[in-house]
């Protein structure tokens, strides 16, 4: 069923209701069952649903589902006991000149009695109707959430596969142990930077964001691992402005893409290659850009070639939607492009970790 169909339904039946329980009172009142009395329910059961209508559209202009209910309430009260005023004015109005019955002349006293009994009604009709779209938010925040953790643990999947190539442990290991006789300090560093590496990979899956900095330190020595073991067939070169250190950004993300750029293209290069490394700010967003010597291969973006990118672009899309962009393509003299933009919205984003959401 339509929610506008719902609504439609529950407000006849709402009336219907509140209609029945009058003709109850009136049995145990051993009132008799006049033609009067049955104009002035179907008035009641009219007037009653095109008064709640009518407060519905109130609501709805004035936004009022979205404001907190300390404010809320006392919106309530003055617009339920005003619109309840109204029903009971024409109410009369309608029983003196069509049913000639109440009599239009009333006191001020009489009035507000009559209104605030119907105010009480006004009350539980204001009470169900917020109710229901309690219910109805909190579904769909429910709904949200479970298709937040499922692509969260798909994500994480995909993160775990394309953080560390093992590939790169195997030839860092072997560099290493050759390293060892023949260079015993620059194997010492190699090690410590391989730890720094492996150490920040564990920490930084924790954490929904990091600062450029935090992410700079782990592709520095990333970087300088890997110039270990292209020595000069790997030149490096970076373009970093100050005023974007402290922006954030998923963790290893620019480590992906820079291992990308040379897994996929420099590593195939016999002489080697460059790769820069840049980051920019402009308008509120973080511009990071990454060229690296090679060929974008287009029909192998299906398989692992293409598996850190999909990565990429899933974890953007997750955390900023559509403000968040990632291309990538090649360039003149073989050279192959990834930039990355990103808006200074990160915190907003921030999810606790799991550890401490208990």
């Amino acid at each position: 069923m339509s929610r506008r169909r719902l609504y439609w339904t529950s407000q006849f039946v709402g009336w219907s209701i509140y209609v029945a329980l009058l003709i109850v009172l009136n049995k145990l009142e051993e009132f008799p069952i006049s033609v009067k009395f049955i104009l002035n329910l179907i008035t009641t059961f009219i007037l009653g649903i095109l008064s709640t209508h009518l407060y519905r559209e109130l609501i709805l202009r004035l936004d009022w589902l979205r404001i907190k209910i300390v404010a809320l309430i006392p919106r309530l009260i003055g617009a339920s006991f005003a619109f309840s005023t109204i029903y009971i004015v024409v109410h009369r109005i309608i029983s003196d000149l069509i049913i000639d019955d109440f009599g239009i002349d009333f006191t001020i006293l009489e009035l507000l009695q009559s209104a605030l009994s119907v105010w009480v009604v006004f009350m539980f009709w204001s009470l169900f109707y917020f109710l229901f779209h309690f219910i109805q938010n909190y579904r769909i925040e429910e709904i949200k959430n479970l298709k937040w953790q499922a692509m969260k643990n798909e994500i994480e999947l995909n993160k775990l596969k394309s953080q560390l190539n093992p590939h790169f442990i195997f030839n860092s290991m072997n560099i290493i142990r050759a390293l060892v006789e023949e260079d015993p300090k620059v194997a010492k560093d190699s090690i410590t930077r391989l730890s720094n590496i492996l150490r920040s990979s564990m920490l930084m899956g924790r954490k929904q964001v990091i600062t450029l900095s935090e992410e700079l330190q782990l592709v520095y020595d990333y970087l300088n691992l890997e110039k270990t073991r292209f020595e000069e067939r790997l030149e490096l070169s970076f373009d970093i402005a100050e005023d974007t250190m402290n922006y954030h950004l998923p963790p290893m993300l620019l480590q992906t893409l820079v291992e990308n750029g040379i897994k996929h293209g420099i590593s195939k290069l016999q002489e080697g290659g460059k790769i820069h490394v840049e980051a920019k700010t402009k308008d509120n967003f973080l511009l990071l850009k990454i060229i690296n010597s090679g060929t974008l291969e287009a029909e192998k973006q299906g398989d692992e070639v293409g598996f850190g990118l999909i990565n990429t672009r899933q974890r953007l899309q997750l955390l900023y939607g559509e403000k968040a962009e990632f291309t990538i393509s090649n360039l003149p003299n073989n050279q192959v492009l990834a930039q990355v933009k990103i808006p200074d919205e990160t915190l907003k984003y921030i999810i606790k970790d799991e550890s401490t959401s208990y």
